[in-house]
C-alpha cells in the first residue's frame, strides 16, 4: 500500500506541475502571438492574411513541439549531453562499464528483472556520483570509474550505482523530466522575445506585464516536483536493492558526498535527494529479494573491469 500511494503521489505531482507549465506557456504565447499578427497584417501588405492568434493554433504548436521533442530519437538527450557535459565513453571505460553492467543483466535475467537498453556517457567530474536521463542514458562520472577500478569489491559497487540509475528509467522519472522540458521550450521562445524588446517603452511594458508573471508561475510549478523527487529517489535505491541486495547499494552510499542547499526546513523539502543516512536505513529495514541469487561476479567479468 505504501508504494502504491507513493506511485500515485509523485505521478500526481508531476501532472499538475505539466499542467500549471502548459497552461502559463499557453497564455504568455498567445500574448505574444497578437502584436506578432497585429503588424504583418497591417504593415507587411502580403496578399494575404496571417490568421489571427487563435488559441487552439497555440495549443496545436505546443503540441506539436511536445511531439517533436518526445518522439524524435535522441533530440531531448542531445540537448542533455550539451547541458551535462557528457560524452561517450573510451574503450578503456567502456570495459569497466559493461562488465558492470554483464554482472547486472546476468542477477536481473536470474530474478526475472527486465533492464532496457542503455546509452551509456561519462561525464568529466572527479566527483562520486552518476544520472540517467531522457529515455535510455545513464551518465557515470569519471571519479566513480576511477573509485571503483581497483576496490576489492568496485565491479559489485559500480553495478549496484548503475542499478539506482536504472531504477530512475524504469520508473519514468527521466521521461517526467523530458515532458517538462518539451512543455518549457516553447515559452521559451516568448522569454527570449521579452528579454529583446522590455526596454522598448510601452511594447516592453505591454510584454512584461503577462511575461514576467507567467515565468514565475513556471519557475514554482517546476520547483513543486522538489516536493515528490526524495520518493523517487527512495524508489531507485530500492530497485537497485531488489537486482543487486542491500550490502550493495550500502557500499554506494558509503562513497556518496553529501550535497544539500541547507539546513532549514525549507532546503529539506526542496532538496532533490534525501540525506544518505535515512536512505541507508530505509535499506537496513528492507528484505532482499531473492537472494540466493546474489551471488560475486565471475573471474573473468572482474579482469575486463579492472583492463587497462
Amino acid at each position: 500500500m505504501r508504494n502504491l500511494f507513493r506511485h500515485i503521489a509523485i505521478d500526481l505531482n508531476w501532472f499538475i506541475s505539466w499542467s500549471i507549465i502548459a497552461t502559463a506557456a499557453h497564455v504568455a504565447l498567445f500574448w505574444v502571438a497578437m502584436p506578432i499578427t497585429w503588424s504583418i497584417n497591417t504593415f507587411a501588405d502580403l496578399p494575404f492574411q496571417i490568421p489571427e492568434e487563435s488559441s487552439l493554433l497555440i495549443a496545436a504548436i505546443q503540441v506539436f513541439l511536445f511531439w517533436l521533442i518526445l518522439r524524435v530519437p535522441g533530440l531531448v538527450e542531445f540537448f542533455y549531453d550539451i547541458e551535462l557535459g557528457a560524452r561517450h565513453p573510451s574503450e578503456y571505460e567502456l570495459h569497466q562499464i559493461e562488465a558492470a553492467y554483464a554482472y547486472l543483466q546476468g542477477i536481473a535475467d536470474a530474478k526475472g528483472i527486465k533492464l532496457p537498453r542503455i546509452v551509456w556517457r561519462v561525464i568529466d567530474k572527479p566527483n562520486y556520483n552518476a544520472c540517467a536521463f531522457g529515455r535510455n542514458r545513464v551518465a557515470l562520472n569519471q571519479g566513480a570509474l576511477y573509485d571503483t577500478k581497483f576496490r576489492d569489491r568496485g565491479l559489485e559497487e559500480l553495478a549496484a550505482l548503475i542499478a539506482h540509475e536504472i531504477g530512475h528509467l524504469r520508473h519514468w522519472d527521466t521521461v517526467h523530466i523530458a515532458i517538462r522540458t518539451a512543455l518549457v521550450w516553447p515559452f521559451l521562445f516568448a522569454l527570449k522575445l521579452n528579454n529583446l524588446v522590455y526596454r522598448i517603452p510601452f511594447v516592453g511594458l505591454f510584454f512584461n506585464f503577462v511575461i514576467i508573471p507567467c515565468n514565475f508561475i513556471i519557475t514554482i510549478a517546476a520547483r513543486l516536483t522538489g516536493l515528490t523527487s526524495r520518493m523517487g529517489e527512495y524508489r531507485a535505491d530500492e530497485f537497485s536493492q531488489k537486482l543487486l541486495g542491500k550490502d550493495r547499494m550500502l557500499q554506494v552510499f558509503a562513497g556518496l558526498s553529501e550535497e544539500r542547499g541547507g539546513t532549514n526546513i525549507l532546503a529539506h523539502y526542496l532538496n532533490s535527494h534525501p540525506p544518505t543516512e535515512l536512505r541507508r536505513e530505509n535499506l537496513r529495514k528492507r528484505t532482499d529479494y531473492r537472494p540466493q541469487f546474489n551471488i560475486p561476479p565471475t573471474s573473468d567479468l572482474i579482469e575486463l573491469f579492472r583492463k587497462q
